[in-house]
């Protein structure tokens, strides 16, 4: 031992990225190689942010800094699992790190839920958001009743770009391929729908009240399930609460207008059933009522016309690359999974909390590592000449941070007056270009 610490980290989304910065500042001298499937880093701040988003999406600017350490590398176009396994990562780097997230839909768990158009969000948004696997999973929006399900912030985001114009999308990077879909589509009613009331809904106030703004559609609620106050434990949560309840009191005065669409924000409905043949036509619904905080049945059903369904109630894990997942993360004590394996973000806790929640997480995962590994490296294992070895031996064309360089900087050529970036939405698009510029 001794040499310096030749650290992994399998997923260059933000709680991979914060990880490499807790290594600068927490262990100098240390040799990062940052691993990523797709040929683009940043994970979801790319391919999960919603598009007219812009100023979330600047976080990425942090993420550069970070890049720009001669001690990191960005190996992108290498996919752990089926490029590369586990034990040989293993065997050529002192520590590897899962930076991988939660990469799959939770399903509702009903009958009907593998009809045509219905899809889960990180389908839906990484089509939208152009994510190269994800290119063509929408084929159509020849919709006129759409729902989607969670009353998080996801949720209101896919109402929201379903109902907006082109006009109002001309300063996002909405890709080219969802934009020819949505602003053609014929949907006239959206529903968003939560299980439980409109007190205990997820959304943060500045994405509920983006409403608003929409200039074809008209959003309204029930005013009647609307409580006067709701308090809870957490001071910032009533506020949260309370200042989402007001807005929601507005949606309730407004009138459905027929020159416009309309988006309704539901609440006290659970899904039970999906109708239709081999497409969906509709979704039924039990009705609920609020028992301390909790949705119970009520045993009366409704059903909604439904022509397009977006469940957006949560992400998980599941198997890949010989992991040991449990409950849709991956099994670990305080972010350590073995020796020498560690994990970090949502694959270590589940998809919970804010792009920024990463940064103390994956801080205190750094922290166990540097008491793990507090002799510096072994001077046997390879790290990155390995890794670069194996690619080369393997065929495997990777992609470097100043190579990524090169796609954006493409990407902002690309994009119209008021857009920040035209994508880049197939793989072979980023490496033919790569390579005629090599």
């Amino acid at each position: 031992m001794g040499g310096p610490l030749k650290v992994a980290i399998i997923g260059s989304g933000p709680a991979g990225m914060y990880t490499a910065g807790a290594f600068n500042s927490s262990c100098p001298g240390c040799e990062i190689d940052i691993l990523e499937k797709l040929a683009t880093p940043y994970g979801l701040i790319r391919t999960g942010v919603a598009p007219d988003h812009q100023t979330t999406k600047n976080v990425s600017r942090a993420y550069d800094k970070i890049m720009e350490n001669e001690n990191v590398r960005f190996v992108g176009n290498i996919s752990f699992g089926d490029d590369i396994s586990l034990e040989t990562l293993k065997s050529l780097y002192d520590v590897v790190i899962l930076a991988i997230g939660t990469p799959k839909d939770r399903e509702l768990g009903i009958p009907g839920e593998d009809k045509a158009g219905v899809f889960g969000a990180q389908v839906f948004v990484y089509w939208y958001n152009g994510h190269p696997e994800y290119r063509d999973a929408v084929p159509h929006l020849e919709v006129k009743n759409a729902i989607v399900i969670g009353n998080g912030n996801v949720a209101l985001d896919v109402a929201r770009v379903l109902l907006s114009t082109e006009d109002e999308m001309r300063d996002s990077d909405l890709v080219d391929h969802a934009g020819d879909h949505i602003f053609r589509s014929p949907v006239e009613h959206v529903r968003v729908i939560g299980r439980r009331g409109p007190e205990h809904a997820q959304f943060s106030t500045k994405e509920l009240s983006e409403f608003k703004d929409l200039t074809t559609a008209v959003t309204t609620t029930d005013g009647s399930i609307i409580p006067d106050h709701y308090e809870t434990d957490d001071p910032k949560t009533t506020k949260v609460a309370n200042n989402n309840l007001e807005l929601l009191r507005d949606y309730a005065a407004n009138k459905p207008d027929p020159h416009k669409r309309l988006l309704s924000l539901d609440f006290c409905l659970s899904p039970t059933h999906i109708l239709g043949e081999e497409t969906i036509e509709a979704v039924r619904f039990e009705k609920n009522r609020i028992e301390g905080n909790k949705a119970v049945g009520t045993g009366e059903f409704v059903d909604y016309p439904c022509d397009l369904l977006v469940t957006c109630i949560g992400y998980e894990l599941t198997n890949v690359g010989g992991l040991p997942v449990e409950n849709g993360i991956v099994r670990n004590v305080d972010g350590k999974v073995e020796d020498h394996l560690y994990v970090v973000g949502w694959a270590k806790r589940g998809p919970s909390g804010t792009i920024g929640t990463n940064r103390l997480d994956s801080q205190k995962v750094v922290e166990k590592i540097a008491e793990d590994h507090c002799d510096g490296g072994d001077p046997a294992k390879a790290g990155a000449r390995g890794l670069d070895q194996y690619c080369q031996e393997n065929g495997i064309e990777t992609v470097s941070f100043s190579d990524w360089q090169k796609i954006k900087e493409e990407e902002e050529k690309r994009a119209d007056e008021d857009s920040p970036r035209r994508k880049f939405v197939r793989k072979r698009d980023m490496l033919k270009l790569l390579r005629e510029g090599k």
